[in-house]
């Protein structure tokens, strides 16, 4: 598996912005990596490829910056606060949706603590600097509210404190404190109020691990395919798209641990429910799973989907109603219910531009009855760039039509 966006992006900022010249080893190659490079650099660190990974020579800090977010979410909410930290005068810029991703919650704390903000969804300028203080934010909406003013707040003169309320998505927070930790920032937690003192000492070399949420479409292929080992995944990772592994079992799937590797042999799934909550980039996976199981699935805390790369909960049941399986949304349960189906249809589905969306479409391909067509299926580059190489590697038949 390549390298974990979500451990990529903070690595990436805490050794931009360390005393001390660093390499990191990993793949770079998505779009949203390349996104957090291109506004690191912008904000005025250097990056020299190396065997394997990168060099990275720490910011020289700069009075002024234009930095293009791409259509990286995480680029976005994790730079601004640390723009603002900075002291530096940047206009962000992106692409696609990302402009009208929510924001205001991580705008309004720096508004409250002296930035000034121009502009509403993309381009933002921010202005002015922040200062060490105590700070709240409502991450019910993004974890990654939370995140940009954790990695922002070591970078200030003095000490910090962060209170966090409705935190969502859990398992991404705990990923900034593992990499915090390993950058040498001092973050303590009481309650729900995070202690913050300063700076960041990485140095030497370091390695980012890989990507539980892309390895999820793996899983799924090995399932209704053929067995399938998967490799450079940490078993005792933190990030929360681990939990997969076990939801499969649950529905009963056959995946184990050999030599470092997960193998995931062919099963017959059932139903199953739990809630999305905490890893809602594994349902477009998951969805595939279970519209492929013996009988009805409900997976509940799904309504943040609305706002990921595309609509994800419209999109997921138009996947799976053309698949010719049965979806429904109840808003009121904040509950998707599948019907399980023995084979999917061959048909066209539609990627909404979303990476997540066209990988699931084309592992389910493996239980179809005839081809599937995927549209702009191009937007793997987001996170996973080699996939469909990866694809074919594995055995499976990919014709590219023409634009």
């Amino acid at each position: 598996m390549p390298s974990s966006k979500s451990y990529a992006h903070r690595m990436l900022m805490t050794a931009a912005f360390s005393r001390t010249q660093s390499t990191l080893l990993g793949d770079f190659s998505s779009e949203d990596t390349s996104a957090t490079l291109r506004v690191l650099t912008a904000l005025g660190a250097k990056f020299e490829s190396v065997n394997g990974g990168v060099k990275i020579t720490p910011a020289v800090r700069t009075r002024r910056a234009v930095a293009d977010c791409g259509e990286s979410g995480s680029t976005l909410r994790f730079a601004v606060p640390i723009s603002a930290a900075l002291g530096t005068e940047t206009t962000f810029i992106g692409a696609g949706r990302l402009g009208e991703r929510p924001m205001d919650e991580l705008l309004n704390c720096l508004k409250e603590h002296g930035i000034k903000v121009t502009g509403e969804g993309l381009p933002l300028k921010i202005s002015g600097k922040l200062s060490a203080g105590e700070y709240r934010i409502d991450a019910s909406r993004s974890s990654q509210y939370a995140t940009g003013l954790l990695l922002a707040l070591p970078l200030l003169d003095g000490d910090s404190t962060l209170t966090v309320c409705g935190e969502a998505s859990r398992a991404y927070i705990d990923i900034t404190l593992d990499v915090l930790k390993d950058s040498g920032a001092d973050v303590t937690l009481s309650g729900n109020t995070y202690f913050i003192r300063g700076g960041y000492s990485v140095s030497g070399e370091r390695k980012a691990e890989g990507d539980w949420s892309n390895a999820a479409f793996w899983m799924i292929a090995g399932l209704l395919g053929e067995e399938i080992s998967i490799g450079n995944l940490n078993a005792a990772s933190r990030q929360g798209d681990r939990r997969v592994v076990d939801l499969l079992r649950e529905a009963g799937g056959n995946l184990s641990w050999e030599n470092g590797r997960l193998v995931v042999k062919p099963s017959e799934l059932h139903g199953i429910a739990f809630d999305a909550d905490d890893i809602p980039d594994a349902v477009p996976a998951m969805s595939v799973a279970l519209a492929s199981a013996n009988g009805t699935s409900v997976i509940t805390g799904v309504k943040r989907l609305r706002i990921k790369e595309s609509d994800r909960l419209t999109a997921v049941t138009d996947m799976l109603t053309r698949l010719g399986a049965t979806a429904s949304y109840n808003a009121d349960k904040d509950a998707l219910t599948i019907e399980g189906v023995p084979h999917f249809s061959g048909c066209t589905l539609l990627s909404y531009n979303d990476h997540r969306l066209a990988m699931a479409g084309a592992v389910a391909a493996v239980r179809a009855r005839s081809p599937i067509t995927v549209t702009r299926a191009e937007a793997v580059k987001k996170s996973y760039p080699a996939f469909f190489a990866d694809y074919e590697s594995l055995g499976g038949k990919i014709c590219r039509l023409p634009l």
